[in-house]
Parts: structure tokens; C-alpha cells; sequence
């Protein structure tokens, strides 16, 4: 399944790739001359401007342009990454790497990928919205996804600090009782009756508790045990001690987790109509004897190694 999120960042790291490689093969020959007033750096006779500085800068993912905030982090990107990477990659021309047909088809693939991505991205653009319309049929054909407990009975166990946490699972994975380690290491009040929480019901929880109790209410049988939970108190395992009554989620409680497992499937329609079409468009020759031949030689091989 296509999910666009993967897709883009792909798309980010081709991009910034790309562009290193473009940027290089395009920049101002130039002899010994001074610097020009818009060259920032020359690297042998390979000029970088500041502008191409600039639009590397800006091809970076966002979580690198978060680290590139201070003058000192962008000097140190200079430095330590586009001189850097010139240099080997004039050192690599040098030894010839360029020319390998290794190397010139792993460029060819980059490329292709890059190519196919820029015109998925361009046919999936707007395809994933979902309509209200499609939510409310979501909604009612699948009733029965949204029906959950009325009330839940919850026991947790809850920890201020990563070493005491790991302790407890380390011991809960060996088999211990939840319930005694609940009465061990419990902060506070939490310690009384092995961290029993009574019933609860959604919604009576304040915000900050929104994973605790989508964490709970996930819990589908009894004697289940959560995965860590971190809220403002600390970290949380929660064991589900019973259920009673059976209640539907409104729809607007759901809306968007109906539009999110949605959107990809929207997607993948488009993208599995796209491929269809364009292949009933094309002249496609496959060599039947050819392949047959390959397919034996596969089937000598498996049965040699048994």
C-alpha cells in the first residue's frame, strides 16, 4: 500500500541527493582568480554561490532545518558537510568511480525513482480526500468496529523514572504478578490495593489522559496488558480487570480515525487504475521462452541444494 508520508520523504532525500549531484556537475569552472562577490566557497575550481547554499539548506528534511537555526550550525553544514562532500566527491571523480557502470546504473535507478515518484505524487495529488459521505457509510456498514465497553475496570501500575520502568518490565516479562508489582512500586497512593483504578468510563478523564484512555479502552479482554503509557504523573501499564455494558462512539469521536484508514485505500484505487491504464497503453513484449528457460534453471537450482 502507498502511503504518501513514506513517499515524500523519499521524495526529500532523492531530491537532496539529486540536487548535490546536480549542483556539482553545474557549478562555475573557475581558475585562480579571487572569490566573486556571490561565490561563498570554491573547492579547487568547483564554485558553490550562496544561493545553492541557500537551496541546500532548503532541501533538508525538516527535522535537519531545526539543527541549522544558528549561524554556528550553519557554518559547521559548510564545513563539515557540503566542503565535505565535494571534496570526496572530486576525489571519487579522480580515481574514475564516475565512469564505473555500477555505479552509472546506480545513478540510473536513483533517477528512474525519482522520476516515478514525481509522477505519483503528481496523480495522487488531491486522490486520498475522503468525503463526509464515505465517513457516514464507513460509519454504518461497520457499526460493530465502534462498539466498545460502557465501563472498564483498569489496574496500573505507574512510575516516575526510565530505570524504575524498565526494572518493572523486565520483572513482568519473568512472570511476576502485576498486582504485587503494582503494590511494590507504585508512586504515591497508587501503591493501595496493587494500583486498582475502579471503573471508568470515556470521556470523564482530563486531556492530558487522552492516551491513557485510548490505551484502556484498546484492551479487549481481561488480564490484558498495555503497552507504556507516558502522561504528566509518569509511566503507565494498565492491566484490564473487567467490562460491563456495551456502548457505540458517536461518529464525531471517530470521524477522523475513519478518514485516516481511508485515505490510503483512496490511494491505492487511484494508483492500481493508474498502472492499468498505462499499461494497456504500452507494447508489451514478453519472451515466454526465454522465461521458461530461467524458470527451469531455478528449479534445477532448488532441487541441487536440497
Amino acid at each position: 500500500m502507498l502511503k504518501e508520508t513514506s513517499m515524500k520523504k523519499r521524495w526529500i532525500l532523492f531530491g537532496a541527493s539529486l540536487f548535490f549531484l546536480l549542483s556539482i556537475s553545474s557549478c562555475e569552472k573557475l581558475g585562480e582568480k579571487g572569490l566573486g562577490d556571490k561565490e561563498l566557497v570554491r573547492i579547487n575550481n568547483v564554485s558553490i554561490s550562496l544561493e545553492e547554499f541557500h537551496q541546500m539548506l532548503e532541501w533538508q528534511p525538516l527535522e535537519g532545518k531545526m539543527k541549522l537555526l544558528s549561524d554556528k550550525a550553519m557554518r559547521d553544514f559548510l564545513e563539515n558537510y557540503v566542503i565535505t562532500r565535494e571534496v570526496l566527491y572530486q576525489e571519487a571523480k579522480r580515481k574514475g568511480l564516475d565512469k564505473k557502470k555500477e555505479i552509472l546504473t546506480k545513478v540510473e535507478d536513483f533517477e528512474r525513482a525519482m522520476i516515478i515518484d514525481a509522477l505519483l505524487e503528481e496523480v495522487l495529488k488531491g486522490e486520498g480526500e475522503v468525503t463526509e459521505d464515505e465517513i457516514q457509510r464507513y460509519y454504518k456498514e461497520n457499526k460493530a468496529l465502534f462498539i466498545e465497553p460502557q465501563e472498564i475496570k483498569i489496574r496500573q501500575i505507574i512510575v516516575n523514572s526510565e530505570p524504575i520502568l524498565r526494572e518493572v518490565l523486565t520483572k513482568l516479562n519473568e512472570g511476576e504478578g502485576f498486582e504485587k508489582l503494582a503494590s511494590t512500586y507504585n508512586i504515591g497512593k497508587f501503591r493501595e490495593d496493587g494500583g486498582n483504578l475502579g471503573y471508568i468510563r470515556r470521556g470523564q478523564l482530563a486531556p492530558s489522559f487522552v492516551q491513557f484512555e485510548e490505551a484502556a479502552f484498546s484492551l479487549k479482554k481481561k488480564g490484558e496488558i498495555s503497552e507504556v503509557v507516558k502522561t504528566p504523573y509518569g509511566y503507565h501499564i494498565l492491566r484490564l480487570e473487567d467490562m460491563r455494558g456495551t456502548v457505540l462512539r458517536p461518529i464525531d469521536q471517530v470521524r477522523e480515525k475513519i478518514r485516516f484508514s481511508l485515505q490510503p485505500k483512496k490511494k491505492q484505487d487511484v494508483y492500481l487504475g493508474y498502472v492499468k491504464e498505462a499499461k494497456s497503453k504500452a507494447k508489451i513484449l514478453i519472451n515466454e521462452k526465454l522465461w521458461a528457460e530461467e524458470e527451469r534453471k531455478e528449479l534445477k537450482s532448488k532441487e541441487e541444494k536440497k
